[in-house]
């Protein structure tokens, strides 16, 4: 029966990989439904370069209220710091990709002027 009918777990092949594909982004990277779908379709197109200390449980350690110092302890040199130090980018497009994996450090200043965690931004970027 196998041999014979081995056509028939084509479609299960087709629709199989993508949903694979899909839980890998929803579960490893812990993107939303959105960002998953995202990162599924672009699989192929994209490419993403880390800075040197870049470690995705690592970065899952950085919290609000942290500060630069000890974001700096985890995740070493970013790659930019934007908009008057107050965004660090630990992930870029790898060349010419169409996408790539977003992540950031957001900081805003306390009352006494040290630079803290805000919030951090895990996501799928598409290049326009």
């Amino acid at each position: 029966m196998l041999k014979k009918n081995w056509y028939l777990f084509a479609p299960v092949a087709v629709l199989g990989l993508p949903a694979l594909i899909l839980a890998y982004y929803l579960f490893s990277f812990g993107y939303g439904l959105d960002d998953s779908i995202k990162a599924t379709t672009h699989f192929v197109q994209s490419s993403t370069r880390y800075s040197l200390k870049f470690d995705e449980l690592r970065f899952r350690r950085v919290v609000p209220g942290l500060d630069g110092r000890q974001v700096f302890e985890l995740l070493g040199v970013p790659f930019e710091r934007r908009d008057s130090d107050t965004v660090w980018v630990y992930a870029l497009g790898a060349g010419t990709a169409k996408a790539h994996h977003e992540r950031l450090v957001i900081f805003a200043r306390d009352n006494k002027g040290i630079p803290r965690v805000s919030k951090t931004v895990r996501g799928f970027h598409v290049n326009p």
